[in-house]
């Protein structure tokens, strides 16, 4: 169960707005791909595995419950914690299933954690 309120303040609901869209990786220890809409979410991680759920949000914060990708993780709560700023996204979730989300954002390059950071997707023009 998730623990924030869901984004009924006008900060959060700018923070939904902003956030939605396709995101790709450009720094972090895999390429990642990350697909908001709404509060769905599909996180795949290139040739490897596909997460997709629910999310809520509060400042700072990110509740994702996982309801479909590896079945250790399917119905799990992963307490994550991002950043959205000038167009750059930066996401470090905590463990499925662990209580504990991570306070700061880790070095891209630590290997303990899963630090990732976005940028928009570019759609290529129609001639």
């Amino acid at each position: 169960m998730s623990t924030l309120a869901p984004a009924a303040e006008p900060a959060l609901r700018s923070a939904l707005e902003s956030i939605q869209g396709v995101w790709v990786s450009v720094a972090g220890p895999r390429e990642a791909r990350f697909l908001i809409v709404g509060h769905r979410f599909t996180c795949e991680f290139v040739g490897s595995d596909i997460y997709m759920g629910t999310f809520d949000l509060a400042p700072g914060q990110m509740d994702m419950r996982i309801e479909a990708g590896p079945a250790e993780h399917v119905g799990r709560w992963s307490r994550c914690i991002y950043q959205l700023e000038g167009g750059v996204l930066r996401w470090c979730p905590g463990r499925p299933g662990a209580d504990r989300r991570p306070t700061t954002f880790p070095d891209v390059d630590d290997p303990r954690y899963l630090s990732l950071v976005f940028r928009r997707a570019v759609r290529p023009t129609r001639r």
